[in-house]
């Protein structure tokens, strides 16, 4: 844990080696979740345009409830490193306990309602056979969110105990079987007839639900500092309506940004089958990469929190600008790398010519956008481990909903754009999310704890 010390352990370079000591098997972590998703992209990819396109749009709604499931759970990480930072460390059991209940209901009620997906895509103007086919792959996909909630809340809780270790193990074992589990049901094995996007969607939810049931048990019966932290004995913890609070204010700030990314990706279905599949390889490549600012804003969290709970502003102002930097730099880094080799890039995805051309000239709006997008998640995090959480959501809804569902819409179709329109106004709502959250976290930064 970050304990408190004097003022020369405040240095960039201690911050920088904290955050990346933390950050690096998070980053992974979450890079392992992408790729799973990546993963289906890379073998529909050569199965056709078609069954790309069906996947792509079908996960659309559920891929914004993801977020927002996750948002309601930021409880979990916030109080627990809160705690451990104030020296409470028996309040953790008690604060997965809650929010492990809390995750599964909520994703239950949210895979009961996604089981009308098709009346959604049709009322977005999508063609009726592709919502037909579509819908079908979100019905089951639909029941990996309470699935997803409960890893995450297992995950969540090691991560701001600085444990991040297993979750990084368990998502890495779920990656090889979920490849092994796609080949298998979207081309055919023996008896297991071809089932295309479905076969995706199948072996998608059942690898999540191994994970849930896997990271659980870790945590109950397996983490060697069970007794420490009040997995066995769970101490006294803040009252779940502040837990409860958090996790609704981040759960809209995700739904906001996840969502309007949903109607990015149902604008793109309204382009047509090539632009849609054609979205679906180039979102990979933002996905993957904004993962590792993710990561670094998981790190960048725990440690204002960390700061907070232990009344070190000046930690938390330090924590949460070298969080930036690094979120920057890494991000810029890999972004130069493939938006140099746009085509190369793509062809890990797809070898199908028409989507790799449509594709090429998105790829560097799709770079630029991801530094800005990295950056405004690492200062979005720094604020809610500040305990800021309302604040953010509410500029996350002006600036992805105010900002970039119109622009969208106006650059792709009146002004002719397409798909690259798509992604220039992803780009700018990015920078407009990461000025404003900027701006929040150091006034912030400068109020007393």
């Amino acid at each position: 844990m970050d304990a408190a010390g004097p003022e020369d352990q405040h240095t960039l370079r201690r911050h920088v080696v904290r955050t990346l000591a933390l950050a690096w098997p998070m980053v992974l972590s979450r890079i392992g979740i992408v790729l799973m998703f990546s993963i289906d992209v890379v073998v529909l990819g050569r199965a056709g345009a078609e069954g790309l396109a069906d996947y792509v749009l079908g996960l659309s709604i559920n891929e914004s409830l993801v977020g927002m499931t996750i948002g309601l759970m930021i409880g979990v990480p916030i109080l627990v490193a809160r705690a451990a930072g104030a020296g409470e460390d028996a309040a953790a059991g008690r604060i997965w306990r809650r929010g492990l209940g809390f995750g599964i209901a909520v994703g239950l009620v949210l895979a009961l309602a996604l089981q009308a997906a098709e009346t959604i895509f049709i009322a977005s103007g999508q063609d009726p056979e592709l919502a037909a086919r579509a819908a079908r792959v979100t019905r089951i996909v639909a029941f990996s969110l309470p699935c997803i909630a409960a890893y995450n809340v297992s995950a969540a809780l090691l991560e701001a105990l600085h444990r991040p270790g297993a979750a990084l193990v368990a998502i890495m074992i779920a990656n090889v079987v979920r490849a092994g589990l796609n080949v298998t049901l979207v081309f055919g094995l023996g008896p297991i007839p071809p089932l295309g996007a479905i076969g995706c969607a199948i072996g998608g939810t059942l690898v999540f639900f191994g994970l849930a049931v896997g990271m659980s048990i870790y945590v109950w019966r397996f983490f060697p500092e069970r007794a420490r932290y009040g997995i066995e004995t769970p101490g006294m913890a803040p009252p779940f309506a502040t837990q409860v609070r958090l996790g609704l204010a981040t759960g809209a700030s995700f739904l906001f940004e996840a969502g309007a990314f949903t109607v990015v990706t149902l604008l793109a279905g309204r382009l047509g089958v090539l632009a849609l599949a054609a979205h679906g390889v180039v979102f990979q490549f933002l996905a993957l990469t904004f993962m590792l600012a993710l990561g670094i804003a998981g790190a960048t969290q725990v440690r204002v929190s960390n700061a907070w709970g232990r009344g070190d502003p000046h930690g938390m102002a330090m924590a949460g600008w070298t969080g930036l930097l690094l979120a920057t730099l890494l991000v810029g880094a890999a972004t130069l790398v493939y938006a140099s080799f746009p085509a190369t890039a793509i062809g890990v995805f797809t070898d199908d010519a028409a989507v790799v051309a449509a594709a090429v000239p998105v790829m560097l709006w799709m770079a630029l956008a991801t530094v800005f997008d990295g950056g405004q998640a690492v200062m979005n995090n720094a604020c809610r481990g500040r305990g800021d959480v309302w604040f953010p959501a509410a500029l996350h809804f002006g600036s992805y909903w105010l900002v970039l569902v119109p622009l969208a819409w106006a650059l792709a179709f009146p002004l002719g754009q397409g798909l690259a329109g798509v992604y220039q106004a992803i780009l700018i709502a990015s920078v407009v999310a990461l000025a404003l959250l900027a701006a929040r976290f150091r006034r912030l930064s400068r109020a007393e704890p």
